[in-house]
């Protein structure tokens, strides 16, 4: 069976958005995921198989996370004089 074109296409958005430790642009694939489910373009499954790799990915990846952290901790700090 030949893989649904969107869903390629949404993966390879995923899969970017991972390594580039986006936030936004893994929240804007999953928004398109999500679109695309209520469009019939994706299965339940397919759609439940970029939920894995967007959101999921962003609350369970440890790499993502600790990078997340190091940019809040960046942005945050307070200076002292």
């Amino acid at each position: 069976m030949k893989e649904n074109k969107v869903l390629e296409q949404l993966k390879h958005e995923a899969l970017y958005a991972q390594r580039s430790f986006s936030t936004e642009l893994l929240y804007q694939t999953y928004g398109k995921a999500q679109m695309a489910r209520q469009l019939k373009v994706l299965t339940q499954s397919e759609f439940m198989e970029m939920n894995h790799m967007t959101v999921y990915f962003m609350n369970t990846d440890q790499e993502y996370i600790q990078h997340c952290n190091q940019e809040y901790a960046k942005c945050c700090r307070v200076v002292t004089m």
